[in-house]
C-alpha cells in the first residue's frame, strides 16, 4: 500500500543518509523504523499492565500445607548444608 507522509526537510534527509548507509532505500528504512517502534510500544504496553496485576492476594492454603513446605524446606536446607559445607556443624 502506497501513503503519502509529512516530513521535516531535515527529518527526510537524516533518514536518506542512514538508510543509504544501510544499503537500504528509504521505504525499507521507514518500514524498519516504524516495525521497531510498534514493538517498543508493545512492549511498554505489556510493562504498564504489571503494575495493575500486583500485588496477587496469597493463595488460600491450609495449615497443614504450609507446615508441609516448611518441613520441606528445612530437609532440603539440611541436605545441602551437611553435602555443601564440610565445616557445618548441626
Amino acid at each position: 500500500m502506497k501513503i503519502t507522509i509529512d516530513l521535516s526537510v531535515a527529518l527526510f534527509r537524516r533518514a536518506s543518509e542512514i538508510a543509504s548507509t544501510r544499503g537500504l532505500d528509504l521505504s525499507d528504512f521507514v518500514r524498519e523504523a516504524i516495525v521497531e517502534k510498534l514493538a517498543g510500544e508493545v512492549a511498554a504496553d505489556r510493562t504498564a499492565e504489571v503494575p495493575h496485576r500486583w500485588p496477587v492476594p496469597p493463595p488460600r492454603i491450609s495449615r497443614k500445607e504450609i507446615d508441609g513446605v516448611d518441613q520441606a524446606i528445612e530437609e532440603a536446607f539440611e541436605q545441602i548444608e551437611s553435602e555443601d559445607c564440610p565445616n557445618y556443624i548441626p
